[in-house]
């Protein structure tokens, strides 16, 4: 008999279980762009799974094991009085450090690629079978080919970065060094499949997301084994490069 959870279309996996599959939006935009707020409107109005990679990067360096491994590969100065980061201390010392910023990623990046997966994975088999990324370096981590539909959040420049200043606390010479730490807003632009205008506020923005759920929920499910097969080819996680 088949499980209520099932999808009569999707065969079943190698335990021969039937996968409801998913559908999995990802997010695109500049730094405070207000990638996060679509998410979360996304999530709401599908309804959908948020995986959240600023909120896993937050979690992670809170645990000590992953402070003692990138003081190891940074240097002292970084940690707090109860020996867990300053997320402000190490943003200082890696943006505008290339090989320092890739030295943090190579700590952080598999264990955030771990914790969207096991969240896709929770999702598909809970068969609500819906996910939103919201994942700054979407495109340049490869994570795009997870994605049935790329959403582009369109804000210009000056707006971004005043909101990302007044949010954070930031110098514009702190917007602008991570903003440099990602690839062109317009190559994100070419790579959307969808764009947003942000320039009227939440309202507006949750207007546009209603607009386009039919859109979203046309997409045919997919099984998260075929998006993210294991083990992962050598090069699975390449950045986008089919602008």
């Amino acid at each position: 008999m088949m499980s209520a959870m099932a999808n009569p279309g999707q065969p079943p996996n190698s335990e021969g279980i039937c996968s409801p599959g998913l559908r999995v939006t990802g997010v695109l935009g500049g730094v405070g762009s207000g990638k996060s707020t679509v998410a979360r409107l996304l999530a709401k109005q599908l309804p959908a799974a948020l995986l959240d990679a600023d909120q896993i990067v937050a979690e992670l360096l809170l645990s000590k094991p992953i402070a003692e491994q990138i003081s190891q590969l940074l240097g002292p100065g970084l940690s707090t009085a109860d020996g867990l980061l300053s997320r402000s201390a190490l943003a200082d010392r890696v943006f505008g450090d290339q090989n320092a910023l890739h030295q943090l990623e190579s700590v952080l990046h598999p264990a955030v690629r771990q914790e969207l997966r096991s969240g896709l994975m929770a999702c598909e088999q809970s068969g609500s079978g819906w996910a939103v990324l919201d994942v700054p370096l979407l495109l340049e981590n490869g994570l795009h080919r997870l994605c049935d539909l790329l959403i582009y959040v369109d804000l210009a420049d000056d707006l971004r970065a005043q909101r990302a200043m007044q949010r954070h606390g930031w110098t514009r010479r702190q917007w602008q060094q991570r903003e440099a730490a990602q690839i062109p807003i317009h190559l994100k632009k070419m790579a959307a499949d969808v764009i947003l205008s942000n320039v009227s506020g939440v309202e507006h923005l949750s207007e546009q997301v209603a607009e386009i759920l039919p859109q979203l929920q046309a997409l045919p499910p997919r099984p998260l084994r075929d998006r993210w097969p294991s083990p992962e080819p050598p090069d699975f996680w390449r950045p986008h490069t089919n602008f």
